[in-house]
């Protein structure tokens, strides 16, 4: 687990209400003696009810991080599933938009948002990183599967304990899995860099080679066919700038497009320096996919 930068720890319960309240024991118990040793820590404790409330939370957390340059660091204590995070009043805030409000909110914090999810199946949003658009966090910390409120209570109060006594990520996401790792883990800790290395080498296998690239190839020579101006130039020109346009040059041009756009590097050039996954780096992994 990667440093990242921090300055308020959100807590975002949302849970029924014979629901055992994990989110405001942990902010009376591992959090208050976190602010024993770090003073400057703020910690926030809020309790939306429905989608509505939930998402003008985070526009809040937004815009906070984007005037007053408050980092945040977001908790989510909450029932989930393949779909979204359930909230106490019985909506439900789909992976996607909740996606789409933490690309906002990573952007104002410079792409430094770290997210922990004590839902069930947090997964799901973690794999809604693999879109290669822009990067909805820094890093992430969720369950694959379903997990117990008595077992959240105990893993994520553990977690804290650990991550404020060192600041140790490493230690705290071992501490959190119970020392379990590969399959035998409950938690998964994903950082933005490690997801768009494997989804850009998906793309990479599946459009670049074999039979993928033979099918968008034919693809694209149809479009172009279907252009009277490309027409006009003959075949062998339009076939020309077809394969100008899959050459391995322009699919370097074409991640180096994407990794930009995905780690906000125009808008913060000292991305580039933090995230220094390259093409070869795609090419390696690709070879390695199933």
């Amino acid at each position: 687990m990667s440093a990242t930068e921090f300055q308020k720890l959100w807590v975002i319960e949302s849970l029924g209400g014979r629901d055992l309240k994990t989110g405001r024991s942990l902010v009376s118990n591992q959090l208050v003696d976190a602010q024993h040793t770090y003073p400057d820590l703020e910690i926030g404790y809020e309790t939306p009810s429905t989608t509505t409330e939930m998402l003008a939370l985070l526009e809040c957390i937004r815009d906070a991080a984007r005037t007053k340059g408050t980092y945040p660091m977001l908790h989510f204590e909450c029932h989930g599933n393949k779909n979204g995070l359930g909230t106490s009043g019985g909506d439900l805030v789909r992976w996607e938009e909740l996606r789409d409000v933490c690309i906002e909110i990573n952007h104002a914090c410079r792409l430094n948002l770290m997210v922990t999810l004590a839902a069930c199946n947090g997964i799901y949003f973690i794999r809604t990183a693999e879109k290669l658009d822009r990067a909805p966090f820094f890093a992430v910390i969720g369950p694959e599967y379903k997990v117990t409120e008595g077992t959240v209570e105990r893993d994520f109060g553990a977690f804290y304990t650990k991550l404020f006594h060192g600041l140790d990520g490493d230690a705290a996401t071992a501490t959190l899995n119970r020392g379990g790792s590969g399959t035998n883990r409950d938690y998964h800790f994903s950082t933005s860099e490690a997801i768009f290395l494997r989804a850009y080498a998906r793309y990479h296998r599946d459009e670049c080679t074999g039979d993928g690239f033979a099918t968008r190839r034919e693809k694209m020579l149809s479009i172009a066919q279907s252009n009277p101006e490309f027409v006009k130039q003959g075949e062998e020109s339009v076939v020309q700038v077809v394969d100008a346009a899959l050459s391995s040059e322009e699919e370097k041009r074409h991640f180096q497009r994407t990794k930009d756009r995905y780690f906000f590097i125009k808008e913060f050039p000292e991305n580039a320096n933090r995230f220094l996954v390259s093409y070869n780096d795609v090419i390696a992994r690709a070879a390695q996919l199933d």
